[in-house]
């Protein structure tokens, strides 16, 4: 045997040994006792699965996204049937995708309304 295949060797077996772990029995109650206390606050009803805390501020990204899709939509189907003049195949496949996307958006919505008033 040359002397590399033994350094390899005895590099593989050290490799393949998994090491040997001790955990301090103390080890839980030190990191406890590092941890800061939790803040403890006023929480109101709020709507939905998250309650609303007073510092927060609600947004409504997700409402203005929802809106300003409906009213790209509704040009794009106006655009649509003005250009199609008659019937072309291309043309109707655009409104109908284009009608489906703006129902989706407003199921969407009268979604997130009712269960928004029903909380």
């Amino acid at each position: 045997m040359t002397p590399e295949m033994n350094e390899e060797d005895r590099i593989m077996r050290v490799l393949e040994q998994p090491p040997a772990v001790a955990v301090p029995a103390d080890f839980a109650a030190r990191v406890m006792e590092r941890l800061p206390e939790p803040k403890v606050g006023r929480v109101d009803a709020g709507h939905g699965l998250w309650p609303s805390h007073t510092s927060r501020r609600r947004t409504h990204y997700g409402r203005n996204a929802m809106l300003a899709g409906a009213v790209l939509l509704c040009c794009l189907l106006v655009a649509a049937a003005v250009a199609s003049n008659g019937g072309d195949a291309a043309w109707r496949l655009v409104e109908w995708t284009a009608l489906v996307q703006l129902a989706g958006i407003a199921l969407w919505c009268g979604l997130a309304w009712r269960t928004r008033s029903s909380v």
